[in-house]
């Protein structure tokens, strides 16, 4: 019996620990964003940085505003979050081109009058839909690991088990990759041995996986925006040919989650692409090679920016 109260004092003890950390985690949401309203419907977002040309940054799927660039300094950053995560109503916008609309209702009334717009992953359609649509508004196109024609991600078994999780059961998960160490995270999310040497090697890395990983939680606030990227990218017909910007595709030779060939479409199609593989790079090469991947958005976003 005493054994019994022992077990059931401690799931206790772990369970408040996750309402702790679920009430902690959504606070921090809600006070590093901001709220504007547009013809569209309200939208949020994070504006980083005083000065420079600004980086519109479209985050993937699942995702917020909370998943974007590091890259700071010389330039400002700009990230909603797209319809259906977050605090942003999924009735501003559902296709790639009516969320193209609302960020274009949301530099209005930000007063930006140009962006160099970067689609990363699942943010991909919308933000070449913009820049298509809104030439006059776009300094450059960046397409990050960006899904760029249709395809059916719904069938992936580990994304549909994340959708279906719970926001407990995803986040006992999560807190599981992180305790049990650095090298056994590594070996789960890093399929290259070599780029797992790289995310060993320095604790920023590290700190940055955690980050991306933690930026699908919690959950519940991203569902609605994630079945709904699926949904829309079954049958997707974005106008590559009229894009006119500038565009820089960065993609990793070793993405099994968005195909290089959705970033070979990108260059094929749009008549000022330019390529850059990022060598043994996959979806988490954000954390693996951000040096390499920050020079490139940076000097992309200075050079057509004085165009």
């Amino acid at each position: 019996m005493k054994f019994f109260f022992i077990i059931l004092s401690l799931s206790g003890l772990f369970f408040s620990y996750y309402l702790y950390s679920k009430h902690s985690i959504t606070k921090s949401l809600i006070t590093n964003s901001e709220i504007v309203n547009t013809n569209l419907g309200t939208i949020e977002y994070s504006f980083e940085g005083t000065s420079g040309p600004v980086l519109l940054v479209i985050h993937g799927t699942p995702g917020g505003y909370d998943q974007t660039t590091s890259v700071t300094g010389e330039i400002r950053v700009l990230t909603p979050s797209r319809p259906g995560f977050l605090r942003t109503p999924i009735s501003v916008g559902k296709t790639p081109k009516e969320q193209a609309m609302a960020y274009k209702e949301l530099i209005d009334v930000l007063g930006v009058d140009k962006v160099v717009i970067m689609g990363i992953s699942g943010g991909g359609p919308s933000s070449m839909e913009f820049a298509a649509l809104f030439p006059e508004r776009t300094m450059g196109l960046i397409a990050y690991e960006a899904v760029s024609y249709s395809e059916d991600y719904s069938s992936n078994t580990q994304d549909a088990d994340i959708l279906e999780a719970s926001d407990f059961k995803l986040w006992v998960q999560l807190s599981l990759l992180s305790f049990f160490g650095n090298e056994r995270l590594a070996s789960i999310m890093l399929p290259n041995p070599n780029n797992r040497d790289k995310l060993l090697s320095k604790p920023k890395n590290i700190e940055n996986l955690k980050k991306v990983i933690w930026s699908i939680w919690p959950i519940n606030l991203r569902r609605e925006g994630a079945e709904n990227d699926y949904e829309q990218f079954k049958n997707l017909s974005i106008p590559l040919e009229d894009i006119e910007a500038p565009t820089l595709v960065i993609h990793g030779s070793e993405d099994i989650n968005v195909d290089i060939n959705h970033g070979k479409e990108v260059k094929n199609r749009v008549s000022q692409a330019e390529m850059h593989i990022v060598a043994e790079g996959d979806h988490m090469m954000s954390a693996t090679h951000s040096k390499e991947i920050e020079d490139q958005i940076l000097k992309f976003v200075l050079e057509v920016s004085k165009i």
